[in-house]
């Protein structure tokens, strides 16, 4: 798998959140293995998992969103850099508006935003997710405080029942066949197996 060290560096020595290397090594053969074309990413940060999707996987285009102006610029700067403005469009904008307005379809859709909002976010991504898609859902054991393994600080604490609740909803969900995968930070991992 091809990265770029730098964005990764960058965004390791500035505290800017971007996914690890097994789960976007998960991430791009998935996609590559269930040939998805149009991918929708929530939380682009500085670019560096669109980036690497763009160019180790079958997609055709990624659609990416990120609210904060700073890292979305950055982000932007990226891609440039990478030639791949044709493969990659980001947005930036609050995700939940982006979903409820969204009239796309997505064969797959990776969810990196901010993990408290995850279920609040679930009904639009079943909504905009072609029969046989899917959702992964980055971060899902949020460094052990979701599973118990370190205590949840206080700051933490409705984003976590927010990360219990996405869990407890995916994995019951009708529409969804859901496992949860021991990669990285935890992935939930889910197919729309019907449209109601």
């Amino acid at each position: 798998m091809i990265i770029d060290k730098e964005i990764q560096t960058y965004g390791e020595n500035n505290n800017v959140p971007i996914s690890l290397e097994d789960t976007l090594s998960f991430l791009c053969q998935t996609i590559n293995q269930n040939k998805c074309k149009q991918i929708l990413e929530i939380g682009t940060a500085i670019g560096f998992g669109t980036i690497t999707m763009a160019e180790n996987t079958t997609a055709e285009h990624i659609d990416t969103v990120e609210l904060e102006a700073e890292r979305y610029d950055i982000a932007m700067q990226n891609i440039k850099k990478h030639n791949l403005e044709n493969k990659i469009t980001a947005y930036n904008m609050d995700a939940g508006n982006f979903l409820k307005t969204c009239t796309k379809k997505y064969n797959l859709i990776y969810l990196d935003g901010p993990k408290g909002q995850y279920i609040n976010y679930l009904p639009y991504l079943i909504n905009i997710l072609e029969l046989g898609g899917i959702v992964i859902a980055d971060n899902i054991y949020f460094h052990g405080m979701v599973t118990g393994k370190i205590p949840t600080t206080k700051g933490c604490r409705a984003m976590i029942k927010g990360l219990k609740n996405y869990i407890q909803a995916i994995t019951t969900h009708p529409q969804l066949d859901s496992e949860i995968y021991d990669i990285g930070d935890g992935l939930g991992y889910s197919i729309k197996k019907s449209e109601q």
